[in-house]
Parts: C-alpha cells; sequence; structure tokens
C-alpha cells in the first residue's frame, strides 16, 4: 500500500499546510467592512447580535462579487462571512484570495469579549486551534479524500504538517503500519480516524465544542483496526475469549486459511512445529503476546517483534487449507517430525558448548535416540528435575547452573552421607531459594513494569490500586533475601555444630513487621486483581503477557500472592523437623525453640491483626443493615466483637423489669469493644391486610432502638439454669441521664439460636466491659441469681406467643372494624346488624329504661337519629363477636423494689 502522504510533491502539499502562529497573527479590526454573504447568513440573529456585541457593522450582499474589487483598498479591508463553506459563491470567494469566517468565530469571540482571529485561510470555527495533524495511511486512490481532511482541518483552525515529528499533536491513520504509526506509538501521541474529523466538523456550529474533549476519543483508532485475525493452538475456551476480545479492540476473526486474515496468531508452547499453509503474500504470523500487547498499549504492537517463524516459500499443493488451519491439525508426517527431533537431539548433545549458548532444546517429548559416542550424558538426564540429597548439594557448586552440566571430574573417593539434620537444612535451603524468586517474580514481571513513569498507552493501573494489590511485598522480599543469604553462607560450609536457629531468630523481628499488613488484606488485594481484570482490558491484557512468560511457570498473580500467605505455616514444619533432629545438647536446640516461638508469636499476631481487620470490615456490613443507626457508631478506635440474638421476656407495663421494645420482641444486640448496639430484629413480611396490588419497599434487617456505652451497664445476671428457665440473662444499667429518675433499670433477655452459648457471650461481654472501664477483674461484673429472685417464671416465656397473638387480634379488630365503617357498609347489611340488635336479650345503647321495667322504644324518626342508631349498632355487634372482649384482662405481677443501697435485693 503506498502512502499518499509520502509521495505528495512538496510543491502540491505546500497549499494545505501553515503554522498556528500564520493563523493567528492578525485581527479582525472594528476599520474592516464585514459582508454577510447569502440569505442565510443575513437572517441568522446570533451572528448579528454577536457583531453589536463586538461593535462591528456589516453589509449584505447574495454574492460578495462587488465588494471583491475593494480589495485593492488597503484603508479598509471585507471581510466575507458565509453560513457554509461550499458551492460556487464559495469558491469564487476563495480563488480570489478573499478572507472567509464562519458565523461560530463571531459567536465565540464576542461570548469571549475577545479579538477575532482568523487566517489566511477560511477559518469556521476553532474547534482544532493549537492542534498539528500528521497523516498516514492513504493511498493514491483516496487522494481527494485526504485534500478534503485537510481542508477540515484549517476550516477549524488547524495545522498540517507532512513529516511526523515530536511537535504533531495528533496522528490520523487510515491502518496500523508504516513508520509514522510506530513512531507515534513509540511517542505516546494520539492516534485517531478520518472519523475524528468528520464527527468534528459536523459540531461547527457549536462554539463550546473541541476536537479534544472526552466524548471524541471514541474516535481513537483501536489497536486491531482493518485487521482480521486467525487463531491456532488455543483451546475452544481460550480461542472464544480472544476472538470477542479481537471484536472488543475494533478487529475481525476468520478461520485459520481464508484469504481475509491479515493476522495468524499462533501459541507457541502449544504449537512446536512448522506447517505449510497457503499465503497472500501479507499475512503475518505472531505468537500470542503479540495479540495481548497490542490490546496492553491500545495500538497495534510491531509485528516483527513478536514474529512466530518465516513463512515458507513452497507453493502450497490443492486442498492444503483444510488439512492446516485448524486448530488442532498438523501438516507434517510423523516420519517427518521424528527425524527433525532427531536432528535437534543429535546437534544438543554433541555440542561442546554450555547449554546457554546451544540452540535451543526439543520442547515436546524426549528422543530415545542417543548418539552412541555420548555415553555419559542424555537428554532425559539433562531433563531431570529429581531433587535428591547428592543432586541437591551439586547444584551449589561455584559456576554450575541448574540446566549446566559440571565437568568437574569425579572422584572415585565415596562422598560421606549427609545426616538427616543436614538434610533437612538443605530442604529449608531449597525451599526458601523457590520462595524468594517467586517474589523476585511477582515484583520484576508485574509490579516494577506498572509504576514506569512512561508507558505506551499510558498508566495500566493508578498508583493506589498498584499499592493495593502487592502491599508490603518488597519488603517481605528484603527480608527472605538476607536470610536465604545467610542460609546459604551457613551451609556453604556446613558442620553439624553450627546453628540456623539463629539466623531465623535474627530476622523473625523483621518478618513481625512485613508479613501482618500483606496477610490481613491479602482477600482485598485479590479483589482489587479480579475487579481490574474485568474492568480495564489493558491490565487484562498485561497479566496474558506475563503469565506466558516462562518465570511465572504459567500461574496467575493471585497464586503467585498467596505464597507469603503460606510461606510461614511451612518455615514452622521444617523448624519443628529441624527441632526433631537435633540433640537436646546440641546448641542449635535453644535456638530453634526460639526461633519457633518467634515464628509462632508472628503468625499470632497476624491472627490479630486480621481479626481486628475483619472487625472494621464487619461494621461497615452492620452499619448498612440498621436502619437509624447513629453515625459516630463508626469510629476508627471502635471494632465489631460479636453478636447475639434474644427475646425480651421483661414486661415495663407490669413493673416487672423494663424494656427496649415490647415484651416478647426480637432484640438483636451488636457488641463492639466499647458499646453494645441495641436494634429490633425484623422477621419475614407476614399475612397484611393491605391490599396485594401495593408493593412493599425493601427495608433493612434491624431497626435501631439504643446505643448503650458498655460503660454503662452496672451489672450482668446471669440467671441459674432450670427446667422452666433457660439461656437466660438480665442487663442492670444505669438511669439515663436526661430523666429525672434514678433507679436503675433491669432488661431481662432470653437467648435464641444455636450459634452461641450463653456463657461465652456472657464472658466476651463481661471482659470488654472491664477493658472500657479500665478495671482488672472481669468476674466482678457477672453474678449469678435465682430465677425466683427476679420472680421469672414459665409464663414468662410462654406469654411472649400469646401478647403477640392478642396484638393480632386487636389489629384485625380495628382493621375489620374500619371496613365497615358506616360509610363503607352497604345497606343489607346496615339492616341486618339493626335486626340483630333489636333481638339481642342483652340490651343495646338503643334500649332505654323508665324506672325498674325495661321498655322498648322504636327507632327514632329523624334521619340523623336513625343513622347514629346504624353505626352504634355495628360497632356493639362487632365487640360481640370479638374473640378479645370476653377474655379477663391480665393482672402482671409486681416486681421487687430495685433501687440502689441498703434497702436492696439480696443479689445486689
Amino acid at each position: 500500500m503506498t502512502d499518499l502522504t509520502s509521495e505528495m510533491s512538496c510543491n502540491s502539499y505546500s497549499a494545505t499546510m501553515t503554522t498556528q502562529e500564520e493563523n493567528l497573527e492578525t485581527t479582525v479590526t472594528p476599520e474592516c467592512r464585514i459582508c454577510l454573504v447569502g440569505q442565510e447568513a443575513a437572517q441568522n440573529q446570533q451572528l448579528i447580535e454577536a457583531m453589536q456585541t463586538l461593535n462591528m457593522s456589516f453589509v449584505e450582499s447574495e454574492t460578495g462579487i462587488e465588494y471583491i474589487s475593494a480589495q485593492d483598498d488597503d484603508q479598509q479591508e471585507t471581510v466575507f462571512v458565509m453560513q457554509e463553506f461550499d458551492g460556487p459563491v464559495y469558491s469564487r470567494l476563495q480563488r480570489s484570495g478573499c478572507r472567509l469566517l464562519g458565523p461560530t468565530v463571531f459567536c465565540k469571540a464576542a461570548a469571549n469579549l475577545q479579538p477575532l482571529p482568523f487566517s489566511n485561510r477560511p477559518l469556521y470555527c476553532s474547534h482544532m486551534a493549537d492542534l498539528i495533524i500528521c497523516f498516514t495511511g492513504f493511498t493514491t486512490n483516496q487522494k481527494d479524500d485526504l485534500k478534503r481532511l485537510a481542508d477540515i482541518v484549517h476550516h477549524m483552525g488547524g495545522s498540517i504538517r507532512k513529516d511526523f515529528s515530536s511537535r504533531v499533536t495528533h496522528l490520523v491513520a487510515n491502518a496500523t503500519a508504516g513508520n509514522k504509526y510506530r513512531t507515534a506509538v513509540s511517542l505516546g501521541t494520539p492516534i485517531m480516524t478520518q472519523e475524528w474529523i468528520h464527527k468534528t466538523w459536523e459540531r461547527r456550529h457549536d462554539m463550546e465544542a473541541s476536537a479534544t474533549a472526552e466524548d471524541m476519543l471514541l474516535y481513537k483508532m483501536s489497536p486491531f483496526f482493518k485487521c482480521v485475525l486467525s487463531f491456532v493452538g488455543f483451546s475452544d475456551e481460550e480461542q472464544k475469549h480472544m476472538e470477542e476480545s479481537t471484536v472488543m479492540q475494533g478487529g475481525a476473526f476468520a478461520a485459520a486459511g481464508e484469504e481475509s486474515c491479515t493476522h495468524l496468531v499462533i501459541d507457541e508452547n502449544v504449537v512446536t512445529n512448522m506447517f505449510d499453509f497457503p499465503t497472500n503474500g501479507s499475512l503475518k504470523v505472531v505468537k500470542q503476546e503479540w495479540f495481548w500487547a497490542s490490546i496492553q498499549i491500545s495500538a497495534c504492537a510491531d509485528e516483527s517483534l513478536y514474529a512466530y517463524a518465516t513463512i515458507p516459500t513452497t507453493p502450497a499443493t490443492p486442498g492444503s487449507a483444510s488439512k492446516v488451519h485448524t486448530p488442532t491439525g498438523s501438516a507434517l508426517m510423523k516420519s517427518s517430525r521424528k527425524r527433525r527431533r532427531l536432528r535437534e537431539s543429535i546437534a544438543a548433545l554433541s555440542q561442546e558448548t554450555t547449554l546457554s549458548d546451544s540452540p535451543v532444546m526439543p520442547r515436546k517429548r524426549r528422543s530415545s535416540v542417543q548418539d552412541p559416542n555420548v555415553t555419559t550424558v542424555s537428554v532425559s538426564s539433562i531433563l531431570d528435575a529429581t531433587s535428591t540429597p547428592e543432586t541437591v548439594a551439586a547444584s551449589y557448586n561455584a559456576d554450575c547452573t541448574p540446566m549446566q552440566v559440571d565437568k568437574t571430574p569425579v572422584s572415585s573417593t565415596p562422598a560421606k552421607p549427609l545426616s538427616k539434620r543436614q538434610m533437612v537444612a538443605m530442604e529449608l535451603l531449597q525451599t526458601e531459594t523457590n520462595y524468594v524468586s517467586i517474589l523476585h517474580t511477582i515484583i520484576s514481571v508485574f509490579k516494577e513494569p506498572m509504576e514506569q513513569e512512561q508507558q505506551t498507552g499510558g498508566p495500566i493501573l493508578d498508583q493506589e490500586e498498584i499499592k493495593t494489590i502487592f502491599g508490603k511485598l518488597p519488603d517481605i522480599y528484603d527480608v527472605h533475601r538476607k536470610l536465604k543469604e545467610d542460609i546459604e553462607t551457613l551451609l556453604s560450609e556446613f558442620t553439624e555444630d553450627k546453628c540456623i536457629g539463629q539466623i531465623v531468630l535474627k530476622h523473625s523481628s523483621d518478618m513481625m513487621k512485613a508479613y501482618p499488613p500483606f496477610v490481613n488484606f491479602f482477600e482485598f488485594s485479590k479483589q482489587t486483581v479480579e475487579k481490574c481484570e474485568k474492568q480495564k482490558p489493558r491490565f487484562h491484557a498485561f497479566l496474558k503477557i506475563c503469565h506466558s512468560k516462562p518465570e511465572c511457570s504459567r500461574q496467575t498473580l493471585t497464586e503467585l500472592l498467596i505464597r507469603p500467605v503460606q510461606r510461614l505455616p511451612s518455615m514452622i514444619l521444617l523448624l519443628t523437623d529441624l527441632a526433631k533432629r537435633t540433640e537436646s545438647d546440641h546448641p542449635d536446640k535453644t535456638h530453634l525453640e526460639k526461633a519457633l516461638e518467634s515464628l509462632k508469636k508472628v503468625t499470632e499476631h497476624i491472627n490479630e491483626d486480621k481479626r481486628k481487620t475483619d472487625g472494621h470490615t464487619q461494621m461497615f456490613d452492620i452499619v448498612n443493615d440498621i436502619e437509624g443507626v447513629p453515625p459516630h457508631l463508626l469510629s476508627a478506635h471502635r471494632s465489631f466483637i460479636m453478636r447475639a440474638d434474644t427475646i425480651e421476656i421483661g414486661d415495663s407495663e407490669s413493673k416487672k423489669g423494663d424494656n427496649f421494645s415490647v415484651k416478647g420482641g426480637n432484640v438483636t444486640m451488636f457488641l463492639f469493644s466499647d458499646t453494645l448496639e441495641i436494634c429490633k430484629r425484623r422477621g419475614k413480611l407476614g399475612a397484611s391486610y393491605k391490599s396485594p396490588h401495593i408493593t412493599k419497599t425493601p427495608v433493612k434487617c434491624f431497626k435501631h432502638i439504643e446505643l448503650l456505652p458498655l460503660s454503662h451497664i452496672r451489672r450482668i445476671l446471669d440467671v441459674n439454669e432450670t427446667q422452666d428457665c433457660q439461656d437466660t440473662f438480665c442487663l442492670l444499667c444505669k438511669p439515663h441521664m436526661d430523666t429525672m429518675q434514678r433507679a436503675d433499670r433491669v432488661y431481662m433477655f432470653k437467648m435464641v439460636g444455636d450459634e452461641m452459648s450463653k456463657t461465652d457471650w456472657l464472658k466476651t461481654l463481661c471482659q470488654h466491659m472491664a477493658n472500657t472501664t479500665c478495671k482488672a477483674d472481669a468476674e466482678n461484673f457477672l453474678i449469678k441469681i435465682d430465677p425466683e429472685e427476679l420472680e421469672i417464671t414459665k409464663s414468662d416465656f410462654e406469654s411472649s406467643k400469646l401478647e403477640r397473638a392478642k396484638r393480632v387480634a386487636r389489629r384485625a379488630t380495628r382493621k375489620v372494624g374500619r371496613t365497615f365503617s358506616f360509610n363503607k357498609t352497604p345497606r343489607n347489611t346496615l339492616s341486618r346488624a339493626v335486626s340483630s340488635l333489636s333481638t339481642n336479650s342483652m340490651g343495646s345503647p338503643m334500649e332505654m329504661s323508665t324506672g325498674d321495667t325495661p321498655q322498648h322504644h322504636s327507632v327514632p324518626q329523624s334521619e340523623e337519629q336513625r343513622m347514629t342508631a346504624a353505626r352504634l349498632a355495628s360497632t356493639t355487634s362487632l365487640r360481640t363477636l370479638s374473640p378479645i372482649a370476653n377474655k379477663p384482662p391480665m393482672t402482671p405481677k409486681r416486681l421487687k423494689s430495685r433501687t440502689i443501697g441498703p434497702s436492696g435485693a439480696s443479689w445486689m
């Protein structure tokens, strides 16, 4: 494809180039004559008001031709204003060298009370002011389109450059290739499509519009613009995901072998052999890393950096496309594949240099063919990763890497066998080396690239997100790197009297500082990784590239980040094993025990911090579930401890204790470090007398009642267990400060549910009461008491259900009474109510007596009296039918005196 912008001559292209300084070097002065060309411009009221604001006079003309000759007069220059920059009139004025302006320039200048700039070329608006545009990727067949784009840029105040440089602010491309495109990607210059220019021109009448507005970023060139991708070697799930990502990034996908395909993406970890396929001459075969790198940098990456292999030049045979271009297909015969592996194996085994300078070893299947001249080394021996004490010890030779063959002459004297203690120490060093390598991989592969200041396409993640994901990981890496070096130094000249525990004990204090912040927020870090991977495609592509690197061993970032969480328990097991294999009189025995104790303290500290962190996190969930909770419940020094679900058995109406809600009410207590949140627990929505068509608004699970500080609780009364009284306790609280009553309050509860025992709840509550009041004797807050002293009987536990039933019945009676009110009751219902009232032997309000003999009087004759009698009759009948009317009133027992002092009860 020939780039027209590179082939255009300097003379032809200079007609469409200028600098922004030339555009703004002159201004319209009041001495200039303004000519409104055409009826549309003359009838534009906004334009006329703008010129009046600028104190400019104007004339009107249909074509403006009569004022062209006036251009020779230097004392008064004519500026032509047109509603649209097209048509024969516009073309003639432009060829005549007249200065042309659009209405938007006048309106914006008048709105900002600024001078009116204009250029030597027609200027309609300033949407691209201060922008320098460069074009690339346009062919000779698109010469007219490119000329039109250049004119539009000038009409909007922009400048154009033929050659790309650092001064260019935007590159308008028509393809994801070329030197200009690559340079723009490396410099981070925005690469836009030609639609960006057209959409900005469509907003030329809006004086507030701008080509650099945020919504105009939609027209930024996608990474796979005009690219058709095919995928080979991927699983069905992975290929589907990559195809969806291709469409999201502006590209298309096709089956391998189609002529429209521009890029063939191959999984190099699966497809390890060359294969033949037909080519259209421009097909690019790339590794999967190219695909994710393009998404990461938001531009099409350079294919030459990710080329998979050279395309074979041999012509393809007919029908080969159906054999080769499926993800699971293979075009080579088995014999050819075996011969290639044989040649690679022989070349790798017969070379005399180190493995780092040798050809790449075959990745798949070990060759069974051996060179008879090479009997001491084989492919299987080189690739054998079995860990034995002998191989571990040999791996620490000075100049021999794990993948190199040690050529040191082997002594005929058999090596001294390793002791069990030394074998455990070697295992500790091996695991520590692997762990430090993993931490180094996380920092060098993931963390440091994301923290680079100048990233192609901008930062992948914000600094806060990076800090949240990695946290104190660098501190952990520094501690274990030093620990590994000390252990290596000790084991390099190992003797049985060396002390390993002393080295671990040396670094335990640094572990105490580094581990808790990371481990406690690991779940939050994991959630941040998952959220960013879903919401930010560039971060997802970055992770894909990192996961494919050999350092990661195809492990995800989350799988690597969990290693610090698992390391301390692993070290404790190894040191415990080492302590068992160390004699009691060995000097390292004491150091190992202290090292184990220090590591256990680190884990305990982590668990304690995690409990506090979880408590703070749970506080937010609790506050969101309680209606009307005071906002000051959330505090940095306060943490959530536990929760208890109870039922109130006290009854303030009968002077038997106090109530937070009502007797039999469901009350939930949330214990915090210094206060007790009392709230009403809402159950499931039951039957309602409201119309079923009325939608219910979702309500919170709890409703706030009182925030009770632990310092206001005087005593906890643990009611002894009996057959009728179980899981019962009381809170003896100080009186409210805003009331004149000085008697203490007693609240009685029965615990429900099996989540927590009463003993644990009361013990924890007393402990935090002691902490709040700065007292060491938490047991003194708990007092044992018999239920008889509080007059708690079996009926107190059963009456709650009865009282709830009565309350429901009372509400039902009121509902039904309102339903049968006079205004809504049919006439026949009133008649039946009146007739039943007249035959009632118990009498009614209509019955009047004179003397000792009752006399029945007739219904009053007036209409008002008749209506009143009907309503009274309806009410009396309903009361007679009510199941509660015949029940005798309940008389609750009295509670003993609850005053504080000598006259108090014995348990006070």
